[in-house]
């Protein structure tokens, strides 16, 4: 729901300020940007919370202020109320999400890959869903998937509430210093970050490279055929080879995609035509759907046992860093830059992600999980 919710809503949000509301760049971009770094910073924050407090009250509250926030997108019509809200979806989503890794970082180890890949099959159903819900309600009017997402965040906040889900999970308390202390300072999560940051630059483009290009191609329609793609193959993609894919070395996976990325985004400099941008999606999801999960299971494994919440934390806020830099340097390449010296620049960044993987992750560093048949 939380990814429906955000493929719903996320395309929906630049059209209503700029075209409903009258926003200027400056404006939107704040709007956006406090959304992003309150989703992706605060985690930090939330992750060691949920690791001296545990989980279901952090993610019934993440429910919540994800449902206030939208509720505020549909009420007000101003810059500052606009922002505001944003914080508090953005927020939302910092709870949950530093709420949910944390329980799924405390099973036991030899699941982790199971439990992650299950997780990516159910983001991409929301991913597939969404947009379509949001087309259909932009036709009308956006604020009509907005309602409907405060409504069914409210709904499950109640639920949450009600529920002992995740409570009979039993976890070693530790104190929030403590927490963040062993993230910050374990050398093993430095160097999956440092492996990790060129996928986070590539992963913004599915917002920015991508439908600007796609809109070049074929006009605003291709926009929602771009995320609807990728909501599909990557959850046929998983459904078909998920028995493969948790028994195998999470940093084998992460080379081979890197590798993958290098030629693919390179690759679209040559495409002529939709149809050929969608192949590049349909294998842009294949790579997708490996390194998240992948990513995911290494930092569990990594982390301590009582401090799965501050790792995740630590990681989700380098994915701001890198994300901020992949909309940042992604919008100003398809737009100053030609088709080939944007698409080699981003084949270059999957490129560095193939060689830092390589370097870090290779021989005695690969991280191994136990097999899962």
């Amino acid at each position: 729901m939380m990814n429906a919710s955000h493929f719903m809503t996320i395309p929906l949000l630049a059209l209503y300020m700029s075209a409903h509301l009258q926003f200027g760049a400056a404006a939107l971009a704040s709007v956006m940007s406090a959304n992003l770094l309150c989703a992706q910073v605060l985690p930090v924050a939330a992750g060691a919370i949920a690791d001296r407090m545990g989980s279901h009250r952090l993610i019934t509250v993440g429910l919540w202020l994800r449902g206030v926030g939208f509720l505020g997108f549909c009420a007000f019509d101003d810059v500052a109320a606009w922002v505001g809200a944003a914080m508090l979806a953005g927020t939302g989503v910092a709870c949950y999400e530093g709420g949910l890794y944390a329980l799924f970082g405390r099973q036991p180890k030899a699941s982790l890959a199971r439990v992650f890949a299950a997780n990516n099959q159910m983001l991409n159903i929301g991913a597939a869903v969404g947009p379509i819900i949001g087309g259909l309600a932009g036709l009308i009017d956006p604020r009509i998937a907005f309602g409907l997402s405060a409504l069914v965040f409210t709904v499950l906040g109640i639920v949450s509430a009600r529920s002992d889900a995740g409570a009979p999970v039993a976890f070693e308390r530790q104190s929030t210093l403590k927490s963040l202390n062993a993230a910050v300072r374990h050398p093993g999560l430095w160097r999956l970050i440092l492996v990790s940051l060129p996928w986070f630059f590539l992963f913004p483009q599915l917002y920015v490279a991508f439908p600007m290009h796609g809109g070049k191609l074929a006009g605003p329609y291709a926009v929602s055929a771009i995320y609807v793609v990728n909501g599909l193959v990557g959850l046929i993609f998983l459904s078909l080879s998920k028995r493969w894919w948790v028994s195998a070395a999470p940093a084998l996976l992460v080379v081979g995609a890197y590798l993958a990325a290098a030629v693919a985004f390179a690759s679209v400099s040559m495409v002529q035509g939709i149809g050929g941008f969608l192949v590049f999606i349909v294998v842009y999801t294949v790579i997708e759907t490996i390194l998240l999960p992948a990513f995911e299971t290494m930092t569990a494994s990594l982390a301590p046992q009582g401090c799965q919440g501050a790792f995740f934390g630590v990681l989700s806020a380098a994915g701001a860093l890198g994300g901020g830099a992949g909309y940042y340097v992604g919008s100003w390449l398809i737009l100053n830059r030609s088709v080939v010296e944007t698409w080699w620049a981003l084949g270059g960044v999957g490129l560095t992600g193939f060689l830092l993987s390589i370097t870090l992750l290779g021989g005695k560093r690969l991280v191994r999980l136990p097999s899962v048949r």
